[in-house]
């Protein structure tokens, strides 16, 4: 339940109140990933399968619905496995990544890029080893992709190394002017500045070799922007970039950017330090998103944030950190948000 009301999975809230409209696309299983396209329509990957699984349809770990009734369109690109994460090209093609091996009809590692009609794999085939957990897109087009990988072998081409984090060019073929080795663990957020720069967040010791704790930032070259160092003490799962370049993050952590932040924080745009937001969440954040009026979306595990009782959803004033009065209530957790926001993460 969300908003005092029976939604299974994913729901659009009102944004003065919190409580859900119509819209019911009634998941059969998990949303981990929202995307919302320029005409509206609402892209959602997950772990949903089977007869009538989301918007009144069968559709496999993918679908697209409509905005005012939440049914499923015709785009179906039956996903082998899971969906960890859906991004909308300026083109209309949306990449998808995850554990599949086979989506868009076509064979597929972990990552692919699919028609915006029917959802058909074009030939871009990066061909990942292991699971995609997060994908951005640069202002020229190319590609960035975490999650759990070693190799990949893109467009059928010769196997390279790259270690949890790739840049792909528009095509699918690799970018070899980019090549970071993020070791001990996974990358789970990317998140783009407006200036190039790429910051990214997840569970790993080290970056081209130096030790970083679960977040860190690249210049466009691909070197190691070396004054920004957070430090997280534990994983990293969300970041946003706000419009004044200070950063957002949430996560497990609680010490971040040289301070005690319970699970989220903001962060100083060229040192990484924490500032005085604090919000104080009492259990983890998945997902952060930042409203055209500066508020911030959060949500997670979490019960408490900003001072108040708040379950797993919340907006935050993005002076002092405190909840306002949008309280969704919802009953599980909440691993992704779609809104027309400023930053992307």
């Amino acid at each position: 339940t969300i908003g005092g009301q029976t939604r299974n999975h994913i729901a659009r809230l009102d944004a003065a109140t919190g409580s859900p409209d119509s819209f019911n696309p009634n998941a059969n299983n998990t949303v981990l990933s929202i995307e919302l396209q320029p005409d509206g329509k609402i892209v959602v990957g997950g772990s949903f399968f089977g007869a009538n699984s989301i918007g009144g349809q069968t559709r496999n770990r993918i679908a697209r619905l409509d905005p005012v009734t939440g049914i499923a369109d015709p785009f179906d690109p039956n996903a082998d496995s899971s969906v960890f994460a859906v991004r909308v090209q300026p083109d209309g093609r949306i990449l998808a990544g995850g554990f599949f091996t086979s989506v868009g009809a076509q064979a597929r590692n972990r990552i692919a890029r699919l028609d915006a009609a029917g959802g058909l794999a074009d030939p871009f085939d990066a061909n990942a080893d292991s699971f995609v957990l997060s994908i951005a897109v640069q202002a020229d087009g190319k590609i960035l992709s975490g999650g759990g990988f070693n190799t990949l072998a893109p467009n059928g081409g010769s196997t390279v190394t790259r270690n949890n984090i790739v840049r792909l060019e528009t095509d699918g073929t690799l970018d070899r002017s980019l090549d970071i080795s993020v070791l001990g663990g996974k990358v789970l957020a990317i998140a783009v500045q407006p200036d190039g720069k790429f910051v990214i967040g997840g569970q790993f010791t080290s970056v081209l070799d130096e030790p970083r704790s679960n977040i860190a930032r690249l210049n466009t070259d691909g070197t190691l922007d070396v004054a920004f160092n957070p430090d997280a003490n534990l994983i990293v799962h969300s970041i946003a970039v706000q419009p004044d370049g200070k950063i957002l993050a949430g996560g497990d952590f609680t010490n971040i950017g040289g301070q005690p932040r319970n699970h989220i924080a903001r962060l100083d745009a060229v040192t990484g330090a924490a500032d005085t937001f604090d919000p104080n969440a009492n259990s983890g954040i998945r997902s952060i998103a930042v409203q055209a009026d500066g508020r911030v979306l959060a949500s997670g595990l979490f019960t408490g944030i900003g001072g108040q009782t708040r379950n797993r959803i919340a907006r935050l004033d993005p002076s002092t950190g405190s909840a306002d009065s949008f309280d969704p209530n919802a009953s599980s957790v909440v691993y992704s948000m779609g809104c027309r926001r400023t930053a992307r993460y």
